[in-house]
């Protein structure tokens, strides 16, 4: 794990994690398999409009690479938040074609938001106050209400993978009831160890 930048400014990390690069294809062949196992058991068609009813842990079940991904996020998310109270994240996949990139949007409800690079291809995450060059294995965390969208620099064939994530605190998951109620909850949330 290398931390690529530490913004204190504007409260955001961004770390690398080297084995996702040079463990590439295998990553792109374990998301489109997620993918077939998300069509297979929710019938939808996109992974990120769904986002709030799944978590891609356990859609990429079987892959040791992504099971040490998971892990690190997870260290990352407790060094990044520096505190040991309880915290939830949901993860979800992005596979998107250059047409179906995301535009302004945040995430208020959570407590941080951030996204792993696995082939984020030649795009940037813009944000209100800065930019984030997206790198395979790179992982961005930051305070959840801000606005950003994705740019891309270039063409591209094949998809764009990333994983969102979103942390909640049980302050954070209050807010979810008084908003969603107590039952339409993602059930994607898994605890942060």
């Amino acid at each position: 794990m290398k931390i690529i930048e530490n913004n204190t400014k504007h409260e955001y990390m961004v770390i690398n994690i080297p084995y996702v690069k040079k463990n590439l294809e295998h990553f792109r062949k374990a998301s489109e398999l997620a993918f077939k196992r998300f069509k297979f058991s929710y019938g939808k068609n996109s992974t990120t409009a769904f986002y709030r009813y799944y978590n891609s842990v356990s859609l990429c079940v079987g892959s040791v690479h992504y099971y040490n991904l998971f892990k690190d996020l997870y260290k990352f998310i407790r060094k990044f938040s520096k505190n040991k109270k309880p915290l939830w994240c949901q993860c979800w996949l992005n596979i998107h074609k250059e047409h179906e990139l995301l535009k302004w949007h945040n995430h208020p409800e959570c407590l941080y938001h951030g996204y792993i690079s696995i082939d984020p291809k030649d795009t940037q995450t813009i944000f209100k106050n800065y930019i984030i060059k997206n790198k395979p294995g790179n992982i961005y965390i930051g305070p959840s209400g801000n606005y950003h969208k994705v740019k891309s620099n270039s063409s591209y064939r094949t998809p764009r993978i990333t994983l969102g994530f979103d942390v909640i605190d049980q302050s954070a998951l209050y807010k979810l009831y008084n908003k969603y109620g107590e039952v339409d909850i993602n059930t994607g949330f898994l605890p942060v160890y």
